[in-house]
C-alpha cells in the first residue's frame, strides 16, 4: 500500500504553523494523551518517559453560567436578546505526563497540569476581564494490552484504559468578588473514565484507534461539566518510507480525526445553556526524534486540532483551532 507523499508533505507545513484559535474548555478537550506523547510507540517494561505539552486555546459563548436558564439536555439553546453579549475565553495549559512501565503490558501514568484561564465577558454597556493561573487537578492512568499478535515487536495489538482525576486544583477563589466556574483551575470534583485503543503497523507506518468515555461529577460552586465521549482516528508514517529517504526517517508527520461529544453542563441541578453538543477535528502533526543518550530516546511533537464544524454545538459557540507543542524522554 503506497501512501501519496504529497499528501504527508502538506501535513508537515500545517503542523510546524500551528495557528490559534477557539477551543473547548479544558475539561473537554479532544483528542489522546496517550497517542500525542508516544504515538504508536509502545514501552518496554522497566522503562519510564516524561512528556511536557504545552496547549492553547480560545473560545467564545453566549451567556455566563451564573445566568443560565434550565434546558432539556440535547435541546437548542434560547437566543439572546443581546446579541453582544458573550464571554470570551482564552487559556494555557501545561501537562507534565509520567509514565511508568512496572510490568510487560501494564503502564501507569501521572499527569501533573498547570492552567492559566482569562476569561472577558462583553455586554451592549460594558466589558468585564478576570483571570486565574495556576496548578490544576491531578489525574493518574493505568493502561493494559489485552491481546498482541506475537510476543516480541508485535505489529497490532489491543488495550484496555481507566483513568481518574482528583480535585487537587483550587475551585472556589473569587475574582473582583466573583466566582465564575470557568476560570478556576481545578473543578472540585472526582472524575473517571474508561477507554480501549488499538495498533497496527505497515511497512510505510501505523494505524492508531482509540475511544474513551469520561464521567464528571459535581464539583465547587456545584457546577457539573458534562460526561464526554472521545474518539481519535490516527495514522503515522516516518518521512523517510514516505519519500524514500531513510535519511528522513527522524521526522514522522501524523493526521488524526478527533471526535469530542459532551453532555449539557448544569449548575444547581438546572442546564447551562451554550454548553455541550459535539465537534469533529482534523489534526495534523510532526513528531521529530531528537539526539538523546545511549538507549534512550528524545523527541519533539507539534499539532494543530482544526474543527470541521461548529453546528453540532448546543447554542451559541464559536470554537476553532487548538495549538500545542510537547517534548518527551525516555529511559
Amino acid at each position: 500500500m503506497k501512501t501519496p507523499r504529497l499528501l504527508w508533505l502538506g501535513l508537515v507545513a500545517l503542523a510546524v504553523a500551528a495557528p490559534r484559535g477557539a477551543a473547548a474548555c479544558s475539561v473537554c478537550l479532544a483528542g489522546d494523551p496517550s497517542f500525542s506523547a508516544n504515538g504508536t510507540q509502545s514501552q518496554a517494561a522497566g522503562s519510564v518517559s516524561a512528556y511536557l505539552e504545552v496547549r492553547g486555546w480560545e473560545k467564545e459563548s453566549g451567556r455566563r453560567p451564573n445566568d443560565h436558564e434550565q434546558v432539556e439536555e440535547g435541546a437548542p439553546a434560547a437566543e439572546s436578546d443581546d446579541e453582544q453579549s458573550l464571554e470570551k475565553h482564552q487559556s494555557r495549559r501545561a501537562d507534565l505526563y509520567v509514565a511508568w512501565t512496572p510490568l510487560d503490558r501494564v503502564t501507569l501514568t501521572l499527569d501533573v497540569p498547570w492552567t492559566a484561564n482569562d476569561i472577558t465577558e462583553i455586554g451592549a454597556d460594558d466589558r468585564t476581564h478576570s483571570e486565574l493561573a495556576g496548578f490544576g487537578d491531578v489525574s493518574v492512568a493505568a493502561s493494559g494490552i489485552v491481546w498482541r499478535n506475537r510476543p516480541a515487536l508485535p505489529s497490532t495489538w489491543i488495550e484496555l484504559r481507566g483513568w481518574l482525576k482528583t480535585p487537587t486544583g483550587r475551585d472556589e477563589q473569587r475574582v473582583d468578588g466573583e466566582q465564575e466556574p470557568h476560570i478556576q483551575t481545578g473543578t472540585g470534583s472526582w472524575d473517571f473514565g474508561f477507554g480501549a485503543a488499538g495498533v497496527h503497523r505497515f511497512e510505510w507506518g501505523s494505524l492508531y484507534a482509540s475511544a474513551f468515555q469520561r464521567f464528571n461529577t459535581e464539583g465547587g460552586l456545584h457546577y457539573e461539566y458534562g460526561d464526554v465521549t472521545l474518539a481519535t482516528l490516527a495514522v503515522e508514517a516516518p518521512l523517510g518510507h514516505i519519500t524514500g529517504r531513510h535519511t528522513l526517517d527522524r521526522f514522522t508527520p501524523g493526521l488524526a480525526l478527533d471526535f469530542r461529544y459532551a453532555a449539557r453542563d448544569h449548575q444547581n441541578g438546572s442546564g447551562v445553556e451554550d454548553t455541550g453538543g459535539s465537534v469533529p477535528y482534523l489534526t495534523p502533526s510532526l513528531r521529530i526524534a531528537l539526539p538523546a543518550f545511549g538507549e534512550s530516546r528524545a523527541w519533539l511533537r507539534t499539532g494543530v486540532q482544526i474543527p470541521l464544524t461548529d453546528a453540532w454545538l448546543y447554542g451559541r459557540q464559536d470554537e476553532g483551532t487548538v495549538w500545542s507543542v510537547g517534548v518527551g524522554y525516555s529511559f
